[in-house]
């Protein structure tokens, strides 16, 4: 998973991130969008991912009780990873994700 091109599907998880963190119940946490991208200057603060695309996306799915559609791939990279995170989540607890260059 390391780099982060349009090629390897990050692009796609990416958008799918920034939709999910619109959503009510992911907005209720109070999270600001630093937490998670880098802004890209003052009228974008959804600029590049800081953390990892697809803990992120099991994260925020996790939160809006939806499956995850990059769980299998975290899974057989590193096999536990989403079950932590899924579980964090169930727990009230936010669960450090690994940063992206």
């Amino acid at each position: 998973m390391a780099g982060k091109t349009e090629s390897d599907g990050c692009g796609a998880v990416a958008h799918r991130c920034r939709e999910m963190y619109g959503a009510s119940a992911v907005r209720a946490k109070g999270w600001q969008p630093n937490l998670f991208w880098r802004p890209d200057g003052p009228g974008n603060l959804f600029g590049s991912l800081r953390v990892n695309p697809w803990e992120l996306e099991i994260l925020l799915a996790a939160i809006l009780g939806i499956p995850a559609q990059g769980r299998d791939l975290l899974e057989s990279q590193f096999p536990g990873r989403a079950g932590f995170i899924e579980r964090s989540i169930a727990h009230g607890e936010l669960p450090l994700l690994g940063y992206w260059p």
